[in-house]
């Protein structure tokens, strides 16, 4: 049965780490896993309000998790069911104010990180809150994000949203400074923090597709819920980025999958005309990068806006992350004591 969180009913300080339930989600990169694991641990939040999903591991990979993280919660899902259904199972599993979900790939880099998360979820009416993110050279990973509509559509197919002022990136594109913290609309998240009520209240993610566009789409139901996402300067995590997709897509499959999981979530929460002419942009945008991108001889860069011409374009669902509708087969393992 799920459980219902009411923040009237149940006031708590969520800014206490013992109260949310981090979830991390793995694709045989044991390596990754651990890593980020640890440095949850070293920044306050409890091994045992860990959950680490093992989306269909090796039995080399389950092995070694259930070794080296045995104080946390551990989930083995024997099929790799995408990645927004590992994480709704992962949560399942352990019920909390809130829950911080965690790429196995991105890792701790400011101490008291989880903690200035916690506290941006105190502030009035905000719903998910959201980390700057650095990539491993600690340059800015540039994550927040307009909502996909026919203005910041067609701003980034102009070729001019680099040029638009700072303080009007958020509400634009994705080249805002993230120098400050304050109120966004969205932002792709390698790392999230949603409230306990607002999580329980739009469902998780969408498993509409087996991985991408699920964090922008989480921030758009939560906007349309009345909720607001915050975005924290304090926090800071590394994201390496793509290590699972790498070794399961090319350049272009991958870009593919994101267009086509973009596309249906501008088809679901946008009118007909708005969400046509917003992609109709997008295609202006990509179909001339792709001339670029051939000129200058860039080769990948130009499979990757192929993908996602592709993608747009596509209206077939993807397949069901699972191959079937049905339970997957699951085992857990909880810490003793």
């Amino acid at each position: 049965m799920t459980r219902q969180f009411d923040r009237l009913a149940l006031p708590c300080d969520v800014t206490s780490l013992d109260s949310i339930t981090a979830v991390v989600v793995d694709w045989n990169l044991p390596e990754h896993t651990v890593r980020s694991v640890a440095t949850l641990i070293a920044d306050g939040v409890p091994a045992e309000r860990i959950v680490v999903v093992e989306n269909g591991p090796t039995a080399e990979n389950w092995s070694r998790i259930s070794a080296e993280l045995s104080a946390c919660v551990l989930v083995r899902v024997h099929a790799n069911v995408g990645f927004a259904r590992a994480n709704n199972i992962g949560a399942r599993a352990l019920p909390g104010r809130a829950f911080l979900l965690v790429n196995n790939d991105a890792f701790v880099r400011r101490p008291g990180s989880v903690s200035a998360l916690a506290q941006g979820l105190e502030r009035p009416g905000v719903g998910i809150v959201v980390p700057r993110i650095l990539n491993s050279d600690l340059s800015l990973q540039p994550t927040v994000a307009p909502f996909t509509t026919p203005l910041p559509a067609l701003v980034r197919a102009s070729g001019l949203s680099r040029f638009a002022p700072d303080r009007w990136q958020p509400r634009l594109s994705t080249h805002w400074s993230h120098s400050t913290s304050r109120q966004v609309e969205a932002a792709i998240g390698p790392v999230m923090l949603v409230d306990g009520a607002a999580w329980e209240r739009l469902g998780g993610l969408s498993e509409t597709s087996f991985m991408y566009a699920e964090d922008i789409d989480l921030c758009w139901r939560a906007h349309e819920a009345g909720w607001k996402t915050w975005f924290v300067g304090d926090a800071e995590f590394v994201h390496l980025g793509g290590s699972s997709s790498d070794r399961r897509w090319s350049t272009r499959e991958r870009e593919a999958r994101i267009g086509r999981a973009e596309a249906a979530m501008i088809r679901t929460h946008l009118s007909p005309l708005r969400a046509a002419t917003t992609l109709a942009c997008m295609r202006l945008g990509l179909v001339a990068r792709v001339a670029y991108f051939s000129l200058v001889g860039n080769a990948s860069a130009a499979a990757g806006c192929r993908g996602s011409l592709e993608g747009l374009g596509d209206r077939q669902a993807e397949e069901t992350p699972a191959g079937d509708t049905g339970a997957p087969e699951i085992d857990m393992i909880r810490p003793a004591g």
